[in-house]
């Protein structure tokens, strides 16, 4: 059986969810909760700034011709994309990279030349862009190299609007061209009218074969590192995807699991195997993904075996309507979660 992924707190990824007034979120009154995150925002956009500030003094100066000549590039020229992966190889570390190149993964992803969803679980706030970073590059390198730069989707990152805002305005344009799109993603006080906004441009774009969208599904949820990954996992790109289903033939989600290194200088990114997913009547229905794995779960080895793809089910009765995106958040959640054991299965094998 898939579990599915429960609502447990407010938050931007779950349209049309209202917590109650007698909510508790952490033993604490959902009153007292809101008050809280905003002083902790307001506290945590300063110091975004000073330490943006710090950086930037620090930057001064360097490599400014590219980035000028990007900002300035037309985002649907051949040049966008080869400016791109200059621009994200900066933003790389010196550890070494272990990631699994066998069968033509990262080949496949860029020649099937259509639009995908990414998700990637987000453990470190500091080293989780580089790795993003770095698979762009690469993405973008068999782009360059398969003579599709011209047509190929670009990148829209989903990531903390704060982010930006901290940023000096030269730096957020350059952020903005690179393809960030800025999510108000508090947990109590966020502007859900202004995010559903942006998620309905990311969709059209999407639909349209103009974008991969790049998305952490944990967002501010991935500060805690009690809990497991089903409970900070939202629901927005589930949401997403149930949407997308009912446009287009079928939807491609392929989850990217990060891990790093501690005493190894190693980090590792898992290129996991593309979950699809597509729409059958009023079913939905989902393909086997990373379920081969040694990682998955035996309940979700037991739902897809002897099978490619199938039909989203409770008690053997498919889900329908809202329900729907829970059970695709659940399916999305554990492949996620097997493709960062299996990137952390890589370091240990590299030492």
């Amino acid at each position: 059986m898939i579990s599915p992924i429960q609502i447990k707190t407010t938050n931007y990824n779950y349209i049309n969810y209202r917590q109650s007034p007698q909510s508790f979120r952490g033993g604490c009154p959902v009153s007292i909760a809101k008050s809280s995150e905003k002083c902790s925002r307001k506290f945590e956009l300063g110091v975004r700034k000073l330490a943006n500030r710090a950086m930037d003094l620090f930057n001064r100066n360097t490599n400014d011709e590219l980035y000028n000549k990007f900002l300035s590039v037309d985002k649907n020229s051949p040049e966008y994309i080869d400016i791109l992966r200059q621009i994200s190889r900066q933003h790389l570390g010196k550890k070494d990279l272990e990631v699994n190149f066998e069968n033509d993964r990262i080949r496949n992803l860029a020649r099937s030349n259509t639009p995908h969803i990414y998700i990637m679980n987000h453990d470190s706030q500091s080293k989780d862009p580089q790795m993003l970073a770095a698979f762009n590059t690469l993405l973008n390198d068999e782009y360059m190299d398969l003579g599709l730069a011209k047509t190929c989707p670009r990148p829209r990152i989903v990531l903390n609007e704060d982010i930006l805002l901290a940023m000096n305005e030269r730096n957020r344009k350059i952020f903005e061209q690179m393809g960030s799109v800025g999510i108000d993603a508090s947990l109590h006080n966020s502007d859900s009218s202004a995010n559903s906004k942006k998620f309905i441009t990311l969709i059209r774009d999407f639909i349209k074969g103009k974008a991969n969208i790049f998305i952490f599904p944990e967002g501010k949820n991935s500060v805690s590192k009690t809990k497991s990954l089903a409970e900070k996992f939202q629901l927005r790109v589930a949401e997403m995807v149930a949407k997308l289903a009912g446009r287009l033939p079928e939807v491609r989600v392929t989850p990217l699991g990060f891990a790093y290194g501690k005493k190894a200088q190693v980090d590792s990114i898992h290129i996991g195997e593309t979950v699809v997913f597509k729409k059958d009547g009023d079913n939905i229905t989902a393909s086997i993904g990373n379920i081969t794995s040694d990682f998955a779960r035996p309940e979700y080895k037991k739902f897809f075996k002897n099978r490619q793809e199938a039909t989203l089910t409770e008690n053997n009765i498919p889900v329908k309507g809202k329900e729907q995106a829970q059970y695709i958040g659940g399916v999305l959640c554990e492949n996620l979660r097997i493709c960062k054991e299996e990137a952390k299965k890589a370091i240990t094998d590299s030492i």
